[in-house]
């Protein structure tokens, strides 16, 4: 095995002094999506890290780790959160969960970038104490080298590094959204690679290098000697004897562990490669499992570059020319580099770029020796579609491995690539193909990566500050109410409260199917009959201040409405005189306000008289015929109980009228206006809880202006509320009013057979309106969908239930519970068979 150093002698904060003397500044990117982008968007983001890497002029080192996701900690925080009645059931759904996704590579990438920092020297001093520092310098110089003494930093020279940080900080954020490292960023970088195949690295809590003050002058000048503890990172057993492989041994668990890595270089990338397409870095992320990357740049500026290309042409000419003269053929390789020289020539002349010896090592690892070579070939397949060649160079593993240090040297120096800018940004570190919230409930798988949802994130999260809704779009069976229902399920487990407007009766059947939820359901059945009768009357279960002032503009609302009295009107004052004496009786109803308006009669000056009596006579036939009676209740009825934590909404019927129809369906609109206000009553509870309201089929509200002012108001004050609006609709375009589609927090979009709504499904999600993600959206499969999520970012997920009894309970295909029924009883028939068979045989 080759002798190297162990390259970092300190680490503080986010900055690296390596063995070498030399100091970089470590900043981890934030990851940004790329999939479904337009190619203006794609471009523009490889504008970001093309100008990044032009402007710089400083060496970088980029890395792209994947870090495991520990599964432990996500179930212990879920059973956490549990509730009664539900934990025992919460568990076994959390359960499930895990058994499902373990054995597989659950990672997530993490993005850094290394800035090494120009060489740190005091300047400014006196000369007397500039000539001590030097002298103290070239003691320091000595002592390292024949390792008679620890090595030594001087403060000046941490300040120093700190004021150069500052100006590579602002600069870089001026390319990429980055921020600093911590130190326990950098133990964990160090450290982990030490575990690679065997397992994800312990972390260390709260531990960074020691460094003990040596002397100090009167002037305050301190010198810093760091502790030999950094080597404590440095652990296990290596071997190297392979060749092509590294083998790393570690005691884990109480018996030892091998773990088995390969460290492979690209030795040719396509200089004329098109871009979209060749993302070399972010292709990686196609892999089923953990591949690592580290990318070394050093910048050579325009005028040197320049120079090199037209020695290098010289080169190339003489050696033609030395052919010519021997009388040999000039060989196909001169030729070609020849008009690559004079291509690179003329593009440094007119674009004045620098340019980048890059040099890309990539680690494949595994648990096994047979489990390393079959990923070291599926790496090979990947990068030969795209016309990359990697190698594993025999015999510099051991330098591959050290080169993935913070702060450490490029060591494999036979595959360096003289790059353009935009060559190395194509690479798109920083991409990302993560989607949900990184915890929370799994709710499907996006490719290879799973998908975590957590319900109440988007108020939650300060960094987003965004509200919780979410609009499930897409035809008849594909899958959007399946997605809902395990959505408001799960967060049932968690304590949330969820109400669900259910015109179709399509989970009425959940009681029966889901026990766990009997006690905790209430149903409402909200017919055109005596027993549903003031149901939905707003006077009628408000208890607060608010909620009573609330409930009386809406039975306001409500009486003008049907009594088609306009604002300002005389029958429009006396409805609000009517309903606010009502009001201040012990128990308000609407049908005490049509009392009331009859009593009235005789103060009403003559000729208004016929007017409001013909007002009346239509209200009390309204309130006696039909859906109205779900209006008009007289003070015994019970309102509607909201302390349950599901409440199942039934309304059988509702007819509502085109946009355009002005009077016919007017009952159905006032209806609407009584269930916006009892879905604000249900908003405005305690904001302790989570609250989540579900409107299956909104195209019926969005279709008109009533029910479009329910779903905006919900939607808009739902963040303050601690609650969240989901809107399930087979027509997405009955969703791109900006007050509603702004207000969405994360947006599933399965498949719309139709072109026009699989354009406004697209404009939804925020992509491209384009021939490729239309095709998508029209052709993705049942239970499938296209995801938006707190940030924005786009991708697949195949929704899963995994548990069968969920999955029967939220199958709404027609004709589901007839089959379910029948097969239950095949099943009791072959019981009772197979009982009585065992009774009559000896």
């Amino acid at each position: 095995m080759s002798r190297i150093a162990f390259p970092v002698k300190y680490f503080e904060n986010n900055l690296v002094f390596s063995a070498d003397g030399s100091v970089s500044a470590y900043y981890e990117i934030y990851p940004f999506h790329y999939d479904y982008r337009s190619m203006d968007d794609q471009l523009s983001l490889h504008g970001n890290l093309e100008a990044f890497y032009w402007n710089i002029n400083l060496d970088t080192h980029a890395l792209v780790v994947p870090e495991y996701q520990n599964l432990d900690e996500i179930e212990e925080s879920l059973k956490e959160q549990l509730v009664e009645p539900l934990v025992e059931v919460g568990q076994q759904h959390i359960r499930a969960s895990m058994d499902h996704l373990s054995g597989k590579n659950l990672i997530r990438y993490r993005f850094f970038i290394g800035v090494k920092l120009k060489d740190t020297q005091v300047k400014g001093l006196p000369i007397l104490k500039e000539f001590l520092y030097l002298l103290k310098d070239f003691k320091r110089y000595l002592l390292d080298r024949s390792g008679t003494d620890a090595p030594e930093i001087f403060v000046e020279e941490i300040q120093a590094a700190m004021s150069k940080e500052e100006f590579v900080y602002t600069r870089l954020n001026g390319f990429l959204n980055v921020r600093r490292v911590s130190s326990a960023d950098l133990e964990w970088l160090i450290r982990r690679g030490f575990y690679r195949g065997i397992k994800e690295v312990p972390r260390r809590h709260h531990w960074k290098p020691q460094a003990i003050p040596v002397n100090q002058d009167k002037h305050g000048k301190k010198t810093v000697r760091p502790g030999r503890d950094i080597l404590t990172l440095t652990e296990g057993k290596f071997d190297d004897s392979h060749g092509r492989q590294l083998v790393v041994e570690q005691h884990v668990d109480g018996k030892w562990k091998k773990g088995y890595m390969a460290f492979l270089t690209i030795s040719h990338i396509p200089d004329k490669a098109n871009f979209p397409g060749i993302e070399w870095l972010y292709c990686l992320q196609k892999l089923s499992f953990p591949v690592e990357a580290s990318v070394r740049t050093e910048s050579i500026e325009y005028n040197k570059a320049l120079a090199q290309v037209v020695n290098k042409k010289k080169e190339l000419k003489a050696e033609d020319e030395h052919a010519i003269e021997s009388g040999e053929d000039t060989s196909y390789h001169i030729v070609n580099s020849r008009q690559e020289a004079l291509e690179l020539e003329n593009n440094l002349r007119t674009d004045k770029f620098p340019l980048l010896t890059t040099s890309a090592v990539l680690c494949v690892y595994a648990d096994s020796e047979q489990e390393l070579n079959l990923r070291i070939q599926l790496v090979k397949d990947l990068y030969s579609d795209m016309m990359i060649q990697i190698e594993v160079p025999y015999g510099d593993q051991w330098r591959g491995f050290n080169e993935f240090i913070p702060g450490a040297k490029r060591y494999i120096t036979d595959y360096i690539h003289y790059m353009e800018p935009a060559a190395v940004a194509a690479s798109m570190i920083g991409a990302t193909r993560q989607l949900g919230d990184g915890k929370g409930y799994l709710i499907g798988m996006s490719h290879n990566i799973p998908v975590f949802f957590q319900h109440d994130r988007g108020p939650k999260d300060k960094r987003l500050s965004t509200t919780a809704s979410a609009a499930f779009i897409g035809s008849l069976g594909a899958g959007k109410s399946l997605g809902a229902n395990l959505l408001a399920y799960q967060a049932l487990l968690s304590g949330s409260k969820v109400l669900i407007f259910d015109p179709k009766d399509e989970r009425g059947h959940w009681p029966e199917y889901l026990p766990e939820l009997r006690d905790i359901t209430r149903i409402v059945t909200l017919r055109a009959s005596m027993e549903d009768r003031g149901k939905l009357d707003p006077l009628m279960g408000a208890k607060t201040p608010s909620e009573r002032a609330a409930s009386a503009e809406t039975a306001k609302r409500i009486l003008q409405f049907l009594a088609r009295a306009s604002d300002g009107t005389y029958e429009a004052i006396v409805i609000g005189k009517a309903v606010d004496y009502a009001l201040e009786t012990a128990s308000p109803s609407m049908m005490q306000v049509l009392q009331i308006l009859r009593d009235g009669l005789d103060t009403v000056p003559e000729k208004k008289r016929d007017s409001i009596e013909e007002m009346i006579d239509v209200l009390s036939y309204l309130a006696h015929s039909g859906q109205g009676q779900l209006l008009f209740g007289d003070g015994t009825q019970e309102a509607i109980d909201l302390s349950q934590p599901l409440t199942i909404l039934q309304i059988e019927d509702l007819q509502l009228p085109e946009e355009s129809q002005t009077d016919f369906g007017r009952m159905g609109i006032a209806l609407l206006m009584a269930i916006s206000d009892f879905s604000r009553r249900f908003s405005n509870q305690s904001s302790d809880h989570f609250k989540m309201v579900v409107f299956d089929e909104s195209w019926r509200l969005a279709k008109v202006r009533e029910g479009r002012a329910i779903l905006e108001e919900l939607v808009r004050t739902g963040r303050s509320k601690n609650a969240a609006i989901y809107l399930i609709s087979q027509n997405a375009k009955d969703l791109l009013g900006e007050e509603i589609r702004s207000n969405l927090g994360c947006r599933f979009v399965f498949r719309c057979r139709d072109q026009q709504e699989a354009e406004a499904a697209c404009r939804i999600l925020g992509i491209e309106v384009n021939e490729e993600n239309i095709d998508k959206i029209r052709n993705l499969p049942t239970g499938t969908c296209l995801m938006s999520d707190l940030e924005k970012r786009v991708n697949e997920v195949e929704i899963r239930v995994l548990e069968e009894r969920l999955f029967r309970a939220f199958d709404t295909r027609p004709g589901a519970k007839i089959k379910e029924r029948e097969e239950s009883e095949e099943e009791r028939e072959f019981v009772i068979h197979r009982t009585t068979r065992k009774a009559i045989v000896p």
